[in-house]
């Protein structure tokens, strides 16, 4: 199989049916041999009920249920780990973003890249959230980790399947171990590209992110990041200082 695409659920239960059969339709109209994993992630509303409908009425959908919250990094990792597909697209199930564009990230990983990431250019999102991924691609993906990516937290990723199992994403001790998932993969050795996408508001459901606490989260899970990779990032910094 070509592509898993992952859809990340969360109390999205207005938002997984349109979204999963325009992915089935991209699919359809591309010629692409692929399937729609939906990971939902503990939902308290009509999600998981949504899900099960979707699966009965689509054979290439399939579900899995986490039996309570277990966060984005853990439902990544079980997509990871789940998919079928040699390319594992990761997508937020909110419909902000377009799964049209799905065929350019299966096409930029056809010419060699092992990880691509979608950049938000005209991000539609209030004016904190975009401020604080200013400062964190800024200071911590491009000054602290030496990384030329724009919006390392862009909810729209691709990964080789194997390049992503083997880059060992393991949310284990962190909260939020996804905000570091492209400095793992460039520490890891793996090639990231970078595109362009569309994003759209959200017009259902709600967000559950709280822009007051993430710094702080970034911050602890950075030195717990910092402790679990210092060699890879000291032989990183060392062959950058060589390459000046």
């Amino acid at each position: 199989m070509k592509c898993t695409t992952v859809l990340l659920i969360y109390n999205e239960e207005d938002n997984i049916a349109p979204q999963t059969e325009d992915i089935l339709r991209v699919y359809e109209e591309k010629g692409i041999d692929g399937e729609v994993l939906l990971i939902d992630d503990g939902s308290t509303d009509r999600s998981p009920k949504v899900c099960d409908e979707l699966v009965e009425e689509h054979s290439r959908v399939r579900v899995i249920h986490h039996p309570s919250n277990k966060g984005r990094s853990y439902a990544i990792k079980t997509g990871f780990e789940s998919a079928k597909g040699d390319v594992v697209v990761i997508m937020d199930a909110d419909r902000q973003y377009e799964p049209a564009e799905i065929p350019d990230f299966l096409a930029k990983i056809d010419e060699g890249y092992d990880v691509v990431t979608g950049y938000r250019h005209q991000r539609s999102d209030i004016f904190y959230r975009k401020w604080e991924s200013i400062i964190y691609n800024k200071v911590v993906i491009k000054r602290w980790f030496g990384m030329d990516i724009k919006d390392q937290n862009s909810g729209l990723k691709a990964f080789k399947r194997a390049a992503a199992l083997g880059m060992d994403f393991n949310p284990d001790g962190y909260i939020g171990l996804h905000r570091f998932i492209l400095p793992l993969a460039s520490l890891t050795g793996l090639k990231i590209a970078e595109i362009p996408i569309s994003h759209y508001p959200r017009e259902e459901g709600k967000s559950y992110i709280k822009f007051y606490t993430v710094p702080f989260i970034t911050l602890r899970d950075y030195r717990k990041f910092v402790r679990d990779h210092k060699d890879e990032i000291r032989e990183m910094k060392r062959m950058k200082k060589a390459a000046e």
